[in-house]
């Protein structure tokens, strides 16, 4: 499974997001109320549990994370 989708079906499982047609890959997280600040720290925590990375908090501020997207390719790098 690639990074996107095991952050989707973690983002649908943990969140209540239901069927929502406008939750995708590409969807501001923040903007479009799927998540807020609490959800976020739940996300850095499942990131680095399985991928066993550290988020830092100079990632938070040199890279947007605001859609699965953009949090998959931070992941991404990471683990080059």
């Amino acid at each position: 499974m690639e990074t996107k989708e095991i952050l989707y079906n973690f983002l649908k499982s943990n969140f209540e997001i239901g069927d929502d047609p406008e939750f995708t890959y590409g969807a501001h997280l923040f903007d479009m109320g799927f998540v807020d600040s609490l959800g976020a720290t739940e996300i850095i925590l499942f990131i680095e549990d399985h991928w066993n990375i550290e988020i830092t908090q100079r990632d938070l501020i040199l890279y947007p994370m605001n859609t699965i997207e953009e949090i998959a390719e931070v992941i991404e790098r990471k683990l080059e």
